[in-house]
């Protein structure tokens, strides 16, 4: 069995090799809707809003995603995989087309909510596939995270086209962060 050595965001457990599963990981480390994707897609457009508070969550979210793509790199490892290259699971290598590069917020809002749906969506598919325990467990919470940030990055779309105000925004962040000190 592969040993990893770092600590990472959340527990990785397999039972044993899984190189088909691997590899349809993969799309959630190097494809359109993976975790890389998410993290350029937010620092992009983090820089591109104005609003405090969104540009706030979105650099939040964005750091989560990259502890995501590292603890899903081990886990592919793990289950017989490689991640040398950043490619999808047709070996294709990621692209910044993969990036929606938008400036206006509601854009902004409507394409990471969509991001996020896009890839817990594909992290259910994927837990779907396997028997093992451990990683069943790893994919469900990673699409639980996922179906967090969207659910958070369409109340940021609500409360910015009803006008709202700081208070709000602080709501949200508040949730974010708190959504953190759950782990089942």
């Amino acid at each position: 069995m592969y040993s990893y050595r770092k600590r990472f965001f959340y527990p990785i457990h397999v039972e044993g090799p899984d190189p088909f599963l691997a590899k349809q990981l993969i799309e959630h480390y190097g494809g359109k809707d993976g975790e890389l994707t998410q993290v350029v897609q937010y620092l992009n457009h983090q820089v591109n809003i104005d609003n405090r508070y969104i540009r706030e969550l979105l650099g939040l979210i964005s750091a989560e995603e990259l502890a995501h793509l590292e603890t899903l790199s081990a886990m592919i490892i793990k289950l017989g995989g490689e991640v040398h290259h950043l490619v999808n699971s047709s070996g294709q290598a990621w692209s910044l087309v993969n990036v929606y590069q938008y400036s206006e917020p509601e854009k902004i809002l409507r394409a990471n909510v969509a991001l996020e749906k896009r890839a817990r969506l594909q992290y259910e598919e994927h837990a779907n596939l396997t028997q093992d325990p451990g990683v069943k467990r790893l994919l469900g919470f990673l699409a639980r995270r996922e179906g967090i940030h969207q659910k958070l990055l369409y109340r940021c779309h609500k409360v910015m086209m009803e006008g709202g105000n700081s208070e709000h925004y602080m709501g949200i962040i508040y949730d974010y962060k708190m959504s953190l000190q759950v782990l089942d």
